[in-house]
């Protein structure tokens, strides 16, 4: 009489010649970098915050009320939903050009080099923050899809993306 097999904790529930079914509640990678940093620049402007903000009393609140937006922005990334990311994406592109053309008028006015170089970091992260969010799995992940032809696009009939047209078929959902 056979031996029975010894059951392995570490195999797959699913036989091995079985495709693997798609996660659709998983996080893509390039979004959950947007979060990431979206996280990491509400904490620089936190902590720009406490240097600046208690000897420049002009900026605090300025500086609370970015910090505010960085943060909820990038924690509304999470839901799948194309307004979100709409705002999102054109929240974090202005961000990054306000930032470069502060660091260029700190340049230019001889500020000192930590307001440089907090809006040259600040500039990076946006628009890292900006390209992340371009990415087609990304687009997918927040519903930019095409039902009918499966083209990912971000062609919205409104700015917020709640109507959305396929730029191939010309569909609308």
């Amino acid at each position: 009489m056979p031996e029975p097999r010894e059951s392995n904790p570490f195999t797959s529930p699913h036989g091995d010649d079985q495709p693997s079914s798609p996660e659709l509640s998983s996080i893509p990678g390039p979004l959950a970098v947007a979060v990431l940093l979206g996280l990491l620049l509400t904490a620089w402007q936190i902590g720009e915050f406490f240097v600046i903000g208690f000897t420049d009393t002009s900026q605090q609140f300025s500086l609370l009320i970015g910090a505010s937006f960085s943060f909820f922005i990038s924690l509304g990334l999470i839901a799948r939903s194309s307004p979100t990311w709409a705002v999102a994406r054109y929240y974090f592109l202005f961000h990054g050009m306000m930032a470069v053309g502060f660091c260029v008028m700190a340049f230019v006015f001889l500020k000192p080099p930590l307001a440089i170089v907090s809006g040259l970091v600040q500039a990076g992260l946006c628009l890292t923050i900006f390209i992340a969010l371009g990415r087609a799995s990304v687009r997918k992940y927040h519903r930019l899809q095409c039902p009918h032809c499966d083209l990912i696009n971000a062609g919205g009939d409104d700015l917020l993306c709640f109507q959305r047209r396929c730029t191939q078929c010309g569909f609308r959902w």
